[in-house]
């Protein structure tokens, strides 16, 4: 009787030792009031940083880490002898216009994109100091005129960094003769500019952009020319393709030297300045103050602008024929500064 009692108790033992084990191995497992089922919407998932901004200057996504950070302003050469460029296509904003000799010359901002190579770089202008100063940029140039000179030692809020006094940051290519082969890199400016204390955190706001893909309406524009003198035409043709315009000059596609390619621009901007020349090597003075027409053109079509800028410093503000800011859409920008609206040509 002993035995068999004995023989009871290791079965019943053997048994809850299995189930025991099996409720441990998972298997489905029914709920109960202490275990509640989460639905999917509330069941947390994990914060997924962001990784991106929008650039102020294009509308489009930038790396973090370049929010807040001042934008760089460089002085390119646009004589026979400097072309190809090396850079303007990863410019955010150029501005073009008139320098002596009848030949023009670029200011190219940057932000959103690294350049390896940018020139070559040249001397500085008063107008185009204006035209940097909107964006509280660090200015760099490969020395200036008597008056631009003036101008970046009388204001202290210009951060220069100038190639005739700081070859660190610049390097000669001697496949070109000087005075046309001085470069430089963003990577070069921004480690000079944080020596320097120059990188200080900006809060830019420059444009308003189209959200949605919702373009400005305007007359059709598929290709046309800005003369700016009689040896030098630039002219932009409408790419269906990448929704952007191609840039020739005096008929030839305008090329970045690294890659080859041509350079593409979403907006071009007009703007009529009064332009005259103040002295006999042929300078220029540019008034950039006040007001004018102009023409903004893109996604293959222009509207008739006007402009406005109060001071020197201060932001130009474009508005649209019949009232209302300009909202550029999301892409580069180049600003084309003409003397006259008789140098702006439709072609048939």
């Amino acid at each position: 009787m002993k035995k068999n009692y004995i023989n009871y108790i290791a079965i019943l033992a053997f048994f809850f030792l299995l189930t025991a084990g099996c409720g441990r191995t998972g298997g489905d497992k029914t709920p109960t009031a202490e275990t509640p089922v989460l639905t999917p919407s509330e069941q947390s998932e994990p914060a997924i940083e962001e990784l991106m901004v929008k650039n102020p200057l294009t509308g489009l996504g930038m790396d973090k880490d370049r929010g807040g950070r001042r934008p760089l302003a460089v002085m390119i050469e646009n004589e026979t002898s400097a072309r190809p460029q090396s850079g303007l296509n990863k410019a955010d904003v150029v501005y073009e216009a008139l320098a002596e000799g009848g030949i023009t010359r670029f200011l190219a901002v940057y932000l959103g994109e690294d350049a390896g190579e940018i020139g070559p770089v040249r001397s500085a202008r008063p107008y185009f100091i204006d035209f940097a100063m909107e964006y509280d940029p660090v200015y760099v140039h490969y020395g200036a005129s008597q008056s631009a000179y003036s101008d970046l030692q009388k204001n202290r809020n210009i951060h220069a960094i100038d190639g005739i006094y700081d070859r660190v940051t610049f390097w000669r290519d001697k496949t070109r003769k000087a005075p046309h082969n001085a470069y430089t890199s963003t990577e070069n400016i921004l480690e000079t500019a944080q020596k320097r204390g120059y990188l200080k955190p900006i809060d830019l706001k420059r444009w308003e952009f189209n959200e949605g893909g919702d373009s400005l309406p305007g007359e059709s524009l598929k290709e046309f020319e800005l003369v700016y003198f009689k040896n030098y035409t630039v002219k932009y043709v409408y790419d269906e393709d990448k929704e952007a315009y191609v840039r020739y000059i005096n008929e030839k596609p305008h090329t970045d030297r690294k890659t080859g390619d041509p350079i593409v621009v979403k907006n071009i901007i007009l703007q009529f300045m009064d332009t005259r020349v103040i002295d006999s090597e042929g300078r220029l003075a540019i008034k950039t103050t006040g007001s004018g027409t102009g023409y903004y053109i893109s996604n293959g079509s222009y509207t008739r602008i006007k402009w406005q800028k109060p001071g020197r410093f201060e932001k130009t503000e474009y508005t649209v024929e019949g009232g209302g800011q300009l909202k550029l859409n999301p892409g580069n920008t180049w600003i084309q500064i003409l003397p006259s609206q008789d140098k702006f040509k439709i072609s048939d």
